[in-house]
């Protein structure tokens, strides 16, 4: 049995973020998988010392805070996770609640976040959208978009998760580190989408992840559809930053 926890599934679902755990269960189940899906709340915790994925979906700022709040009695519980391998994904300005401090400039207030992720978030009163192209390894490329007004500033241990390839909002320069990465099992990115729906390939990566193995190649009509939408935005996109 493979066990997600889906953290505040409807309070941090901006853009839609918790479909990318139905379209993981979706993947899995089609490989003959069994799949438990745990909801985490306010006041509700789950014992996750069993389980195999925590997923943490998007939010405005005055969400992040409030779950930040929230999370903060379980931090070392999160950390033994993380620790002994359990597979973290963090998206969008939800990221802020892993970094070591974080700062709004909008009144002036700070508070420490969670600490698993070396860097410092810093919300600004400015909301910036951008459509981006990132490379991920030597060869994949990920779409997607970010909207936020929040700055996180990566300390010098901190992994990354991806480079920035081009940004329509000019925000991030090319080559530009994008996201947090710790080892093989910490996904972070302020980009949404969903990621994994729109980058199946990362879909694949993760649900290899959980199963322990290489799955079988998926035929259905809506993993073919997801790969043909890539493809086209992909192609959009690159044409758009004349990179085509």
């Amino acid at each position: 049995m493979i066990n997600i926890i889906a953290a505040y599934p409807d309070y941090l679902d901006l853009y839609g973020e918790y479909s990318a755990v139905k379209l993981l269960e979706k993947r899995l189940t089609g490989c003959g998988k069994e799949v438990a899906v745990t909801g985490m709340g306010f006041g509700t915790f789950p014992d996750i010392s069993r389980a195999d994925m925590i997923y943490v979906g998007a939010g405005t700022e005055g969400r992040v805070l409030s779950v930040l709040n929230d999370m903060k009695e379980h931090a070392g519980q999160l950390k033994e996770f993380v620790g002994r391998g359990g597979l973290l994904a963090v998206s969008g300005s939800s990221m802020a609640i892993f970094c070591r401090t974080v700062t709004d400039t909008r009144n002036g207030t700070g508070c420490e976040g969670l600490g698993l992720f070396d860097a410092q978030a810093v919300i600004t009163p400015k909301r910036r959208y951008g459509e981006l192209i990132c490379s991920y390894g030597s060869e994949k490329k990920v779409i997607g978009a970010v909207n936020s007004s929040i700055d996180f500033a990566r300390g010098n241990a901190q992994e990354e998760m991806f480079r920035v390839i081009w940004d329509s909002s000019g925000r991030f320069p090319k080559g530009t580190a994008e996201g947090f990465r710790t080892g093989d099992n910490v996904y972070a990115s302020e980009i949404t989408g969903p990621l994994i729906w729109r980058n199946p390939f990362l879909l694949d990566e993760i649900a290899e992840k959980l199963a322990g193995e290489k799955l079988p190649e998926c035929r259905e009509l809506w993993y073919t559809e997801t790969v043909r939408a890539y493809d086209h935005a992909l192609e959009v996109l690159m044409k758009e930053a004349h990179l085509a």
